[in-house]
């Protein structure tokens, strides 16, 4: 039984230094999408403030 561990452990080494890289990807990517998010929120409430069309607000 020790042996199948072993196994998936020799297996799932490559995957394991991958994981840094892919951490420090992520957190980009979860940092850029809040920047653009907060930067089209703000955008809109000063359009909408000065007295832009509220899209959002349509219902269908």
């Amino acid at each position: 039984m020790t042996q199948v561990f072993y196994g998936i452990a020799d297996a799932m080494q490559p995957i394991f230094g991958l994981l840094p890289s892919i951490g420090a990807l992520l957190n980009w990517m979860f940092g850029l999408t809040i920047a653009v998010g907060t930067s089209y929120w703000l955008w809109y409430d000063a359009k909408v403030r000065r007295g832009g069309d509220n899209y959002m607000s349509y219902k269908g």
